[in-house]
């Protein structure tokens, strides 16, 4: 089965420059609901069993989008899983990276060394996502194994879930970009596991 991960569309907070939005609940702005449209035309002809989104607004409404977007899609299933939200930043959720580096310069200083190693206050573990995410991806392959799945998530998490699906460390997360409306195609098969066909697709770049 494939699977066709996405990453949502600009939030006013991506538009704002590098600031943590985590958990954080933010809708699209007009440029993302048009990132999310576009993002639809990559996987033209596809008709999958669900499409799957953290319960996040922001998932949710690229999901919408993508759904709305995709010819013979209109029945298709909107599935909400929390396993696919986003890594929560805690306290740093909302704040710019020079704010949090004025904030907290020590355990800043230490996330930018070692992010794995690191629990910002009221946040997540990296490893305990990574693992998480890698569960409920699972979850959904198991429960839809008779058809092909869309995904959407989010920045980080989608790049611990790649990097857990293929036996990599979470550490190295940062090695791999997510834009925003991006299209990761997976490959799952029961007796091999994942296979990565495509990376961080925009429609700009990749039609």
């Amino acid at each position: 089965m494939k699977i066709y991960l996405f990453r949502h569309g600009q939030t006013v907070y991506n538009a704002d420059g590098e600031r943590f939005c985590g958990t954080s609940d933010v809708g699209l702005t007009a440029l993302g609901w048009q990132q999310a449209r576009r993002a639809a035309r990559l996987i033209r002809g596809v008709r999958p069993a669900a499409i799957i989104h953290s319960g996040l607004r922001r998932s949710l409404e690229t999901a919408t989008a993508i759904r709305e977007s995709l010819e013979g899609a209109e029945d298709c299933p909107l599935v909400a899983h929390e396993g696919f939200r986003e890594v929560g930043f805690g306290a740093w959720e909302g704040l710019t990276r020079a704010e949090v580096n004025r904030l907290y310069p020590e355990l800043y200083a230490e996330w930018l060394a070692h992010p794995e190693e690191v629990r910002i206050p009221g946040g997540d573990n990296l490893y305990e996502r990574q693992q998480e995410a890698v569960d409920a991806f699972l979850d959904v392959v198991a429960r839809y194994r008779e058809g092909d799945l869309v995904i959407v998530a989010h920045n980080t998490l989608n790049r611990l879930l790649i990097l857990g699906l293929l036996g990599l460390d979470a550490r190295h997360y940062r090695r791999i970009v997510q834009e925003n409306a991006c299209l990761n195609i997976l490959e799952y098969r029961e007796e091999e596991g994942v296979r990565l066909h495509a990376l961080n697709r925009v429609p700009e770049r990749d039609e």
